[in-house]
């Protein structure tokens, strides 16, 4: 399922700071995850991998519901999102007063979620900290979905002088 640019302007900002405002527990992937690893690429959605805990998606749901999302994934256009729906799809597109968002209960290449959790950077975002998964494991999402905007980040992060640049950045 792929989703060209959307009709509402990408507000990145305005999404994750309903998810920290309820205190949803995510990891940051796609597009956004590979910029802050040092590629620069146009994205149109805000990627999560959030928690699957029954708690989380409800958290979740609620975040969703306050930013007016609406669901697009084909046949599935004016269900009502709370927390018991979330879990029956591997990917769910949204698109929110302040543009897209996919959630991902299941993406190729992902590890377990704790353990993408764990290695996952933690950044700032003005007042927003944000958990963004970790090069490798982006890595390997990007090596296991395989499509063409993929294999492009794909190259990106792993060729010599991103890796130089990353090294020289993490802490030692």
């Amino acid at each position: 399922m792929t989703r060209g640019a959307s009709d509402t302007p990408l507000d990145s900002e305005q999404i994750l700071a309903a998810l920290s405002e309820h205190d949803v527990d995510y990891v940051l992937v796609g597009g956004l995850a590979v910029q802050t690893h040092g590629h620069l690429r146009t994205t149109f959605d805000v990627d999560v991998l959030p928690r699957p805990e029954p708690a989380n998606l409800a958290r979740l749901a609620a975040a969703l519901n306050q930013l007016g999302a609406r669901v697009l994934n084909p046949g599935c256009e004016g269900l009502a999102i709370d927390a018991a729906m979330l879990p029956r799809a591997t990917l769910w597109q949204f698109e929110t007063s302040h543009g897209a968002i996919d959630v991902l209960h299941d993406a190729p290449g992902a590890p377990r979620y704790e353990d993408l959790r764990r290695r996952a950077l933690e950044i700032r975002l003005g007042d927003l900290t944000l958990a963004v998964a970790a090069r490798d494991d982006l890595i390997a999402m990007k090596r296991a979905s395989g499509r063409p905007v993929d294999l492009d980040d794909l190259a990106a992060l792993t060729e010599p002088e991103h890796r130089a640049i990353t090294r020289a950045g993490e802490p030692g």
